[in-house]
């Protein structure tokens, strides 16, 4: 007697087939990859965020540097400007403070001295007065 063939396993659709549990674990490896790529992106716009924030932080950082340079030339501008006033001034005070040293020195000759020297400090002092 011959006995009618049948396929080793479950018949399909009778649970506990291989078809069943293979596409039971393919389904839990695809919810897996699902939520480490929801991860993934999650993670990328939030530092993408953070470097745009950065790169935001550095822009005014460097704003911030380059009007403090201006302010810096701005004000190494005017000391020059300052110091070559007080050099002009200086040098006006010296020429200033030798026409009044042949000033005194012509008014000390005209109350002491003889007509020569009143002569010669007067023309120091027409010398030392010159503008």
């Amino acid at each position: 007697m011959s006995q009618p063939y049948t396929a080793p396993g479950p018949l399909p659709g009778q649970p506990g087939g291989t078809k069943g549990k293979t596409t039971v674990i393919l389904s839990v490896v695809v919810v897996v990859l699902v939520i480490a790529a929801g991860l993934f992106v999650t993670l990328f716009l939030v530092e993408k965020g953070a470097v745009n924030d950065a790169n935001n932080n550095v822009s005014v950082t460097e704003q911030q540097i380059a009007d403090q340079k201006k302010q810096l030339s701005d004000a190494k501008s005017e000391v020059d400007d300052l110091d070559q006033q007080g050099k002009d001034l200086q040098s006006t005070h010296d020429q200033l403070q030798t026409c009044a040293d042949s000033a005194k020195a012509a008014i000390q000759a005209g109350q002491t001295g003889t007509d020569e020297e009143l002569q010669d400090a007067v023309d120091q002092m027409l010398t030392d007065c010159q503008r």
